[in-house]
């Protein structure tokens, strides 16, 4: 039981380094002009969307931890 919660909680460090990483590239995609060929590489990425599936998976794997055996 140990190993799977060192487990988990290393891939909840993982996925919310992922997730700061993601706002980190939504902000230097906000900091163009809109318009900005920049911009819309970035936006065309659909980081919004990515961001919010990683947020979800956090959400799950936290209450997944908090909550064992709930799920």
């Amino acid at each position: 039981m140990q190993k799977r919660d060192a487990a988990d909680l290393e891939e909840l460090r993982k996925m919310e380094d992922v997730r700061n990483r993601l706002q980190g590239l939504q902000q230097v995609a906000r900091s163009y002009q809109a318009g900005h060929n920049m911009r819309e590489r970035l936006e065309s990425m659909n980081i919004g969307q990515v961001l919010e599936m990683v947020e979800n998976d956090i959400t799950t794997l936290r209450n997944t931890l908090l909550h064992p055996g709930e799920s």
